[in-house]
């Protein structure tokens, strides 16, 4: 039995592991964002090999020893191999940028360093990648992270101007090399202050650019919607029911439609006032709000008249839908009438004809309503 279950335990690891390996992506597909930042990472990465191709020239040009080359090769596989773990395991969103700019620019500091330190006659050729370094952060960092990257830049290579002078002196002018330091101090510090206003530049488009999407959205909603009840305007209710009728001649699914108007509502206006109206017909869209489906949708097509679409729904099923919007309306409390008023509702329901024209619909639960009211009114009307 012991062995039955090593075997079996055996076979789910094997089995967990294929179905890991089978799902493994070198860029995750489920992560949209971490996807981005592993794209860029393999963008330094290019960058990267394009350095090593400059350190190979070197090499076939006699300026660069072969065992730096080795040790150049060595440095950055290590680099690449734990950055990529580090995104690829999901370790970078402990940080507070996970896209590791600081990060990845300081690394390519300590790369540069190595480049210099061995790059003997064309050092000087190293000062360019500081810029290019700075160039990578462009959009992220602010000035302060631009000003501490470069620091660490010149740390770096101030780090290398000591160790050629105690180590190699014969290599190394040490007041060129010092002189160098201090022109890379300016340029470096003068591109922090560019980066960080280009950066900061860009984030506050990048606001504007939600703000102005968030407003959008506003003014769409209030185009559609009616700014009273929040139903859908006569308007945008039209259009929906071309699209419901276009659904229904092109699949033969059947709809009905619900033509309601609340009872003696001038009635309310004129005693209690247009105010006290206006909080009955935002009571009364709450109420019908809570009975209608997700696939349902109402529209306020008059003063006090709404029209209900019920998708994919009969005669019948529509009637039972009608009877309890009157029953629930009429047992509703509208505290701003007090406790003895009562508001009712007289409905027309029709189902929609195959081939019929969509205003002869409408026109149908429109006379139904009105048969409705004439016949005592808090009733449903249906066609037959």
């Amino acid at each position: 039995m012991v062995h039955e279950g090593l075997s079996l335990n055996t076979k789910a690891i094997k089995k967990m592991g294929s179905k890991t390996a089978s799902h493994f992506s070198i860029i995750p597909k489920d992560d949209p964002k971490q996807a981005l930042r592993l794209r860029r990472f393999f963008i330094s990465l290019a960058i990267y090999t394009f350095n090593l191709s400059l350190s190979y020239l070197a090499y076939r040009a006699g300026i660069m020893k072969l065992q730096t080359l080795y040790g150049f090769c060595i440095l950055l596989l290590v680099i690449i191999i734990i950055l990529y773990i580090v995104f690829r395991t999901g370790l970078n969103l402990w940080m507070s940028d996970p896209s590791l700019t600081s990060i990845q620019m300081c690394v390519a500091c300590l790369v540069v360093m190595y480049g210099i330190y061995y790059a003997n006659e064309v050092r000087g050729l190293f000062f360019s990648m500081y810029i290019l370094i700075l160039l990578f952060g462009i959009f992220r960092l602010y000035t302060r992270q631009f000003l501490f990257v470069s620091a660490f830049a010149l740390l770096t290579y101030g780090a290398d101007i000591v160790l050629l002078n105690i180590f190699r002196p014969q290599d190394i002018n040490l007041k060129i090399e010092c002189f160098q330091w201090l022109g890379l101090a300016i340029v470096l510090i003068s591109v922090s202050f560019i980066g960080g206003n280009i950066s900061s530049i860009r984030r506050e488009l990048s606001v504007s650019r939600k703000k102005l999407q968030s407003s959008l959205t506003v003014i769409r909603e209030m185009a559609i919607h009616d700014d009273l009840t929040g139903f859908y305007n006569r308007h945008h209710l039209m259009d929906l029911i071309d699209s419901e009728n276009n659904r229904s001649v092109r699949t033969g699914s059947v709809f009905s439609l619900v033509m309601m108007d609340i009872d003696k509502f001038k009635n309310i206006n004129d005693t209690y006032g247009h105010q006290i109206g206006d909080q009955v017909l935002r009571t009364f869209a709450a109420i019908i709000r809570s009975i209608l489906r997700k696939t349902d949708f109402c529209g306020r097509y008059g003063g006090e008249e709404f029209l209900i679409v019920l998708t994919q729904t009969n005669i019948q099923a529509a009637k039972v839908f009608a009877e309890r919007i009157c029953n629930c309306i009429e047992n509703s409390f509208f505290s701003c009438l007090g406790p003895d008023s009562r508001v009712t509702v007289s409905i027309g329901l029709t189902e929609y004809r195959m081939q019929e024209d969509i205003e002869k619909t409408i026109s149908r639960a429109d006379e139904l309503l009105y048969k409705a009211k004439k016949g005592g009114r808090n009733r449903v009307e249906c066609s037959d």
